[in-house]
């Protein structure tokens, strides 16, 4: 049995706040814009009330003990593959909601799941492990209030503020690299608490952005963060921001995932969602619950599969880097430009650049009575001419759009000709931004390699066999400690796929020799064609992938076998 503080209404033992060491971090830095530029994030409400069948803060949390929490059927890699395939770049896991309950194993309270009916379960380090495996960035929601071990409030209590310091140092010392932490029911607090807190952050993780929803705390947010419902970002917004909702409108966590009301259900709604946000310099962050089994239904899954294959517009700013002038350019400011800038140049021949790897590009500009013509080229031939002349002023003007261009790398220029129409009173240009598509994420062809392919290099004990569920009729199987099989291919991304069941173990999955996961096969009933991990960034050039036998298991497993079905790599 763990050791635990001791914890009673109205009175708290708690341990002194940890003192921690810089935390060395394994991944580059992400800045506050970095983050609204990831553009589309996964936000799956998970925890104790999905079981309750009440809103996040509904009800005493007296009255819900830990053992209703009781998946059956747990698989946080589904989550994430799902994520990844809905063309999301990062997973916000709940780690403790409103009720207080603690989705890890906590030294510091018993309402956590090592008294729930999984406890050998950590939410967290599994959502973590699959966001590594999925190339997905890993943040972290933990709720401000604290019903159950303060249900008098939190507001100005001292000890309430070293407890989630406590609990805040498990979690930003156990998981790796959080991009983030997402403060919900700030309110709950006072100013001098989400100091207090912000500063714990930083003082293990510096480069974890700390977000406070609550907008009278938003000067000390990173981000500003914020529901659907509480409003949208401003036309010219330049405050990094994220908008945040469940694409099933009865809840944040699991009611009725079967039957998706309308209109979430439609993947171009989200879709035109995301491009909304986007456009207002916004990220989104988007709920697609799992259900008690602890798995996203069919419908969910569906969803995001849709979603995935709509190809996505982003924003380059005229301000980026990436946009490459020449001749003599002037900065302007105005609430209707996109993040309120925008460059604009009277001279004959002065340009502006901008290469891009994708399918379609836009340059938006402005019409004004005062503005002049410009040419558009694109990959060196010119494409457009382009009046910006109106009697009037109209901003976010798509001056050109291709959407069917080769899945490749473009570039796009515009040059100021220094003539006008001669109803204009001026000649000057303006670039507001430039916006490119990406390529939908499902249409990558793979080349599939089978598990009979005489190229994998089987070491140790492995039986092959056939089974009419597996990919093409076979699937390859060992339970021998230190047995694996490996692949060697030239790409830039691999897949590799197992099945999962009663007896499935556990196995780690490398690439060149570096650990990138373990792989738990287990579930309650059998699942083929499981995709087990999805490597998409890799240097052109040769890689090896190596499956090794663990021979270790989940409790609930009743053997140790891993399986490779297949592999696919482009």
């Amino acid at each position: 049995m763990k050791k635990k503080t001791i914890l009673a209404m109205g009175s708290l033992l708690l341990a002194s706040v940890l003192s921690v060491s810089t935390f060395i971090p394994n991944a580059k830095a992400i800045t506050p814009d970095e983050y609204v530029q990831l553009g589309f994030g996964f936000f799956p409400h998970y925890g104790l009330n999905t079981y309750t069948g009440t809103a996040g803060g509904e009800g005493n949390p007296q009255n819900f003990p830990s053992t209703l929490f009781a998946p059956t059927d747990f698989d946080a890699n589904q989550w994430v593959a799902a994520a990844k395939n809905a063309g999301m770049d990062y997973v916000i896991a709940v780690a403790k909601h409103r009720y207080g309950w603690a989705a890890w194993d906590s030294a510091y309270t018993t309402y956590d799941i090592a008294t729930s009916s999984a406890p050998n379960l950590d939410v967290v380090k599994a959502i973590a492990d699959a966001c590594k495996a999925y190339g997905l960035k890993f943040a972290i929601y933990f709720n401000a209030d604290d019903r159950y071990h303060f249900p008098n409030g939190v507001m100005g209590n001292s000890a309430y503020t070293d407890f989630a310091k406590n609990e805040l140092t498990e979690l930003l010392t156990n998981y790796g690299d959080v991009i983030a932490i997402w403060f919900d029911h700030a309110k709950a607090i006072n100013n001098s608490q989400a100091a207090q807190l912000e500063a714990h952050v930083k003082s293990i993780q510096p480069n974890t952005l700390v977000f406070f929803h609550d907008d009278d705390k938003a000067a000390d947010s990173d981000v500003h963060v914020t529901e659907l419902v509480n409003g949208d970002p401003p036309v010219g917004n330049s405050t990094p921001w994220e908008e945040a909702w469940s694409l099933y409108t009865d809840y944040w966590s699991f009611t009725n995932n079967e039957s998706p009301a309308a209109p979430w259900s439609s993947a171009a709604y989200t879709a035109n969602k995301v491009h909304y946000y986007n456009k207002r310099y916004a990220s989104f962050a988007v709920s697609v619950p799992p259900g008690p089994n602890g798995k996203i239904s069919q419908a969910g899954l569906d969803l995001m599969h849709n979603i995935g294959l709509i190809p996505r517009w982003k924003q380059t700013d005229d301000r980026s880097p990436l946009v490459t002038y020449s001749g003599t350019w002037d900065d302007q400011s105005n609430s209707s430009y996109f993040k309120s800038t925008d460059r604009n140049s009277g001279q004959a021949g002065a340009s502006a650049e901008y290469t891009f790897t994708g399918t379609g590009v836009r340059l938006i500009t402005k019409k004004n009575v005062s503005t002049g013509i410009f040419d558009v080229y694109l990959d060196g031939n010119k494409v457009s001419t382009f009046d910006s002349y109106s009697a009037s002023a109209d901003f976010d003007v798509v001056a050109y759009e291709a959407t069917s261009l080769t899945n490749a790398t473009h570039t796009i220029k515009m040059v100021a000709t220094g003539t006008k129409n001669p109803n204009s009173s001026g000649v000057n240009v303006n670039l507001d931004l430039f916006e490119y598509l990406g390529t939908p994420v499902q249409t990558q062809t793979d080349t599939i390699v089978d598990d009979t392919n005489a190229a994998i290099t089987y070491s140790g004990t492995w039986n092959h066999i056939s089974r009419a569920a597996s990919y093409d009729g076979t699937i390859s199987y060992s339970s021998t400690q230190d047995a694996y099989a490996e692949y060697a291919f030239n790409g830039t991304g691999v897949k590799l796929y197992t099945q999962k069941g009663a007896g499935g173990g556990k196995f780690d999955i490398y690439v060149d020799g570096v650990l990138q996961t373990t792989f738990d096969s287990y579930a309650a009933s059998q699942q083929n064609k499981v995709l087990a991990i999805d490597k998409q960034d890799l240097a052109a050039g040769n890689h090896i992938i190596k499956v090794v036998v663990k021979h270790t298991k989940n409790p609930n497993s009743n053997n140790y076998f891993a399986h490779l079905d297949y592999i696919a790599f482009h």
